[in-house]
């Protein structure tokens, strides 16, 4: 058998492998790959509030109580309206393209520190927490909120205080645009034999 022979296909075999795998490294696969949640909370903003019609009794007071609303709703129609404050709300387990290298880091930063709550681990308690946290673009904690219990006090405040002890984190990325990022974050407590 002749040498071309051999070589010619394992030439055009590793120049169509080496192309595949190239068009490969350039398309995201991960857009169709849905994380997979311990528990999925929707978290929606507030309804305003109706203003509620003050009771006549004395017209200065009731003149006092109609602009005092007034200014109130000019704040929050200030504070609303997008004048470069921007927010998102993603969960710390996301597979985003856009944030999963900086929630990776949070992650990190939060399972550096965290630990089984003595207590509820000498109580046997089990269960998962939810919190939402709040991180402003200069990487400051500004909230940290229960979202859902596990039922247990001590597992509940184990996971709000690993979240505040493992501040301030790293500023969010400037590609970002947002004043403040929400971050979902789901704590699984589990002891294990």
């Amino acid at each position: 058998m002749d040498k071309k022979t051999i070589l010619w296909p394992v030439v055009i075999s590793v120049v169509i492998h080496m192309t595949v795998l190239g068009l490969a490294g350039m398309i995201d696969l991960r857009d169709h790959v849905n994380p997979i949640d311990v528990l999925s909370v929707n978290i929606s903003s507030p309804e305003p509030e109706q203003e509620k019609e003050p009771a006549k009794e004395n017209p200065e007071e009731t003149k006092k109580e109609k602009t005092k609303p007034v200014s109130a709703r000019q704040e929050k129609r200030t504070a609303g309206d997008d004048h470069g404050w921007r927010e998102d709300t993603v969960d710390l387990g996301s597979l985003e393209v856009k944030y999963v290298n900086y929630l990776a880091k949070i992650k990190k930063r939060i399972l550096r520190i965290w630990k089984y709550p003595q207590k509820a681990y000498d109580n046997l308690e089990e269960g998962n927490v939810v919190v939402k946290m709040s991180i402003d673009a200069s990487g400051r904690l500004t909230d940290v909120t229960l979202v859902s219990s596990s039922g247990s006090p001590d597992l509940d405040h184990g996971a709000l205080t690993v979240v505040q002890e493992a501040a301030p984190y790293e500023p969010l990325p400037a590609q970002y645009n947002l004043s403040r990022l929400h971050i979902i974050a789901s704590f699984s407590y589990k002891i294990t034999d």
